[in-house]
């Protein structure tokens, strides 16, 4: 007997592609949608107001940064780094791939 073909449609599991950027007050994505809206952690006042706005350049910044993690994961694994405690360049390339995990949805 054959195996059948899945019916329903494979869900991409990819991040929604960059680049983002507010669409209005602490509301990010893409030209076409919202993926996160930025609230403070701390409370109220100005550096709540300030912590937001940090917030919300980070997030906006997200798939860039995933770029160039990725990029520099990949550079270092090319230079044969080795990733270790023992080395700067190590140190880097383990802090590298555990932020990649994280956001592939492996552990960090």
């Amino acid at each position: 007997m054959r195996a059948l073909a899945p019916t329903s449609p494979t869900i991409p599991t990819s991040y929604t592609p960059g680049p983002w950027h507010e669409h209005s007050h602490r509301q990010i994505g893409p030209d076409e949608g919202i993926v996160a809206e930025v609230w403070s952690a701390i409370g109220w006042g100005d550096a709540a107001i300030q912590q937001a706005a940090a917030n919300v350049r980070l997030i906006a910044a997200a798939p860039e940064l995933h770029q160039a993690c990725a990029a520099a994961e990949s550079l270092l694994t090319l230079q044969k780094f080795h990733a270790t405690e023992h080395t700067e360049e190590g140190r880097t390339l383990l802090a590298l791939r555990a932020a990649l995990a994280k956001v592939e949805g492996g552990a960090a």
